[in-house]
């Protein structure tokens, strides 16, 4: 039988809770996310509540520590081993960016020093060229195959991520500069990518023809638009048609659309393209995540 969640006894607490559910929110975070970063802010006040804490005002930084030195020590209900290092950085996240909250909110001026845990970090999944072209090879000449060309053309030519190309409308195409407006893009941070000659083609030949056969006379400012009732592709139906035309090209490897991304990063960085540059045109917030790309150049054919 499945335990119930506890509930957290201080009205504040609850009230921090809700209030750093809804700040994530405006930050734009992924709603796949927002739920495992709040349950473990739940459970660091629960923590202190056992303690005996039960407002902000009685918190320190060195409680913060003091529970991840305790979660070091637990193992998982369900694995009875010792929880990872991965594992316990998603609270060390949490812990940070609750920080940030009350301090931007104005709630405390308390600052947590938190580090995070070494961890085997998995190197992105990315396609050669080679793959990229088996890719087109697979498409149709079709309208669903203008379509698949217009989808390879935002999240491999463009490097976007799912949710800002499945958030992308019309007037966000500049065509007289040949550039792309991404308008939400990771917490909320804007971007304009310029669009490569070929890829500019293929999105023209979708927004001039596909597009509006798609839309069988129906109105929409979404770019990416469903086969059957003429409305918006959400991000899901975007990712499984981009894991079908993978299975279509043979290709074995795992790959969704942030494969693309990381194939696009890898393939510039190997035309001698500029860290600095490659982290604009993906909106990293820092050079960190785009030095990641380096650790491929050893690896590409």
């Amino acid at each position: 039988m499945k335990k119930k969640p506890i509930a957290l006894q201080s009205n504040e607490y609850k009230l921090l809770l809700q209030s750093f559910t809804e700040w994530l929110q405006l930050l734009n975070y992924s709603p796949l996310s927002i739920p495992g970063l709040t349950t473990a802010l739940k459970d660091f006040l629960q923590y202190q509540e056992a303690t005996g804490k039960l407002s902000l005002e009685q918190l320190t930084a060195a409680d913060a520590n003091r529970f991840i030195e305790y979660l070091q020590t637990k193992t998982g209900e369900r694995t009875k081993k010792q929880l990872s290092n991965n594992h316990i950085n998603k609270y060390i996240q949490s812990l940070k960016l609750f920080s940030r909250h009350i301090r931007e909110t104005g709630r405390s001026i308390l600052a947590f020093t938190l580090h995070r845990l070494d961890e085997e970090k998995n190197k992105p999944a990315w396609l050669t060229k080679n793959e990229i072209q088996q890719l087109y090879e697979a498409i149709t000449d079709t309208i669903l195959g203008i379509r698949d060309k217009a989808m390879l053309a935002v999240y491999y030519g463009c490097g976007l991520r799912l949710n800002e190309g499945a958030s992308l409308e019309l007037h966000d195409i500049n065509q007289s500069n040949k550039v792309l407006h991404v308008r939400k893009g990771k917490h909320y941070k804007e971007r304009f990518v310029p669009i490569a000659e070929k890829n500019f083609e293929e999105i023209k030949l979708y927004m001039d023809y596909a597009r509006k056969e798609l839309l069988q006379g129906n109105q929409s400012n979404y770019f990416f638009i469903g086969a059957n009732e003429g409305k918006q592709m959400n991000k899901q139906s975007l990712y499984i048609r981009i894991k079908k035309l993978v299975n279509k090209a043979r290709i074995k490897k795992k790959v969704g659309t942030h494969t693309l991304r990381h194939s696009i990063a890898t393939h510039l960085l190997q035309s001698g393209m500029k860290l600095e540059r490659i982290q604009q045109f993906l909106g990293h917030a820092g050079l960190d995540s785009t030095q990641l790309y380096t650790h491929l150049l050893n690896e590409a054919p």
